[in-house]
């Protein structure tokens, strides 16, 4: 039986947003945390413990649109120490919320397909639950564009809360965040 008095261990699947870029978090995730603050945490901090996930897509050349030439290791390094610090300013966003509301928390980067490595996180860290911000997007772009969220509903090993981003807040391309 689990120990009741322990911290209630949330795991938060956290991107950056594709319209503002880094270290802005998307307008899916920051409305999941916003709401796993207001209608779970309300004024309980001390019986939380936030895990917050970011994981990075390994970049085919390095730059958005833009084909590149790499001349040497070092331009490689750099390009690793670019995405590593963009993550962490990402992860430091939600890390400061935590801290000024007296909520615990830890951060970290992985790197892979989003989907498949929040599940293998789930199963490593084994959270109490899970939440993952959601686009809404319609069956006609799921199709091409796929979802994480159904993803991880259907194959993380513990319960999993998806967050639609509102309505008011959603970009005229509903694919962007």
């Amino acid at each position: 039986m689990a120990d009741s008095s322990a911290p209630t261990r949330v795991m938060m699947a956290v991107n950056e947003s594709s319209l503002k870029g880094y270290p802005h978090p998307s307008i899916s995730c920051r409305t999941a945390f916003d709401w796993t603050l207001s209608k779970l945490v309300r004024s309980n901090p001390g019986g939380f413990h936030f895990l917050f996930v970011h994981v990075q897509v390994p970049d085919e050349d390095g730059f958005d649109d833009m084909d590149s030439i790499y001349a040497s290791p070092e331009d490689f390094h750099q390009m690793k120490q670019r995405d590593k610090i963009r993550g962490l300013h990402l992860l430091e966003y939600f890390v400061n919320q935590c801290h000024q509301l007296g909520i615990k928390c830890e951060a970290w980067i992985r790197h892979g397909d989003p989907k498949e490595v929040i599940c293998k996180e789930v199963k490593r860290v084994q959270p109490d639950l899970l939440v993952v911000g959601s686009r809404g997007l319609g069956p006609f772009q799921r199709v091409f564009v796929g979802t994480v969220s159904e993803f991880c509903v259907k194959h993380a090993e513990c319960p999993v809360i998806t967050i639609k981003r509102n309505a008011t807040e959603a970009p005229q391309d509903p694919v962007d965040d």
